[in-house]
């Protein structure tokens, strides 16, 4: 192979490595709002007589996640139990929640906590009643750097750097190739 080609490889290589590390980076633009939410005109399944759902599908390590949900037919005097598990399938979470006289409910939980300590998805549930429960669960995911309670995180490697890098790394091969500029002896 050639050593333009060689060049040209490694070009193009390190432009996808940047290309697949900057999205995951990205955060939901102003106008996006994805609900995990339960909606009866679009669902197609059995009806379920409790709803929950969250005001974002992610969050960071220092979030307030606002929690709502309502429950059709209330049982009367039986309040609406509340889990959440980590990724790793630990309990982080548990509350008992007061549905009011509409049926409707809502908690505040705090992603700051130092249980709250892995990335990944974690999932709510909800549940009223015993034998005969109605429960339901929305997922949300839990991104970024992990910060101790009342510090601030900084991102020690963010889109802007894997850019520059992106531009140095393909700038340096291009310009070892007009140079004639060789990292490997020629046996």
């Amino acid at each position: 192979m050639s050593t333009h080609k060689e060049y040209a490889l490694i070009a193009i290589l390190a432009t996808i490595a940047v290309v697949g590390v900057v999205p995951a980076f990205a955060d939901c633009p102003p106008d996006c709002n994805p609900k995990a939410t339960y909606n009866p005109l679009s669902y197609t399944g059995p009806i379920l007589p409790i709803s929950v759902s969250t005001d974002k599908s992610t969050y960071d390590h220092n979030s307030i996640i606002m929690v709502t949900g309502h429950v059709d037919h209330p049982y009367p005097g039986q309040d609406v139990g509340l889990k959440v598990t980590s990724p790793s399938g630990n309990v982080v979470s548990a509350a008992q929640l007061t549905v009011d006289s509409k049926g409707d409910y809502t908690i505040k939980l705090n992603t700051a906590s130092p249980i709250w300590t892995e990335n990944g998805v974690y999932t709510i549930y909800v549940q009223q009643g015993d034998e005969q429960a109605r429960t339901n669960k929305v997922q949300v995911e839990l991104t970024g750097p992990i910060c101790p309670p009342n510090t601030t995180c900084v991102p020690e490697f963010g889109p802007v750097a894997v850019l520059v890098l992106a531009i140095a790394i393909i700038s340096i091969i291009a310009v070892s190739a007009k140079t004639g500029l060789r990292f490997m002896p020629k046996y």
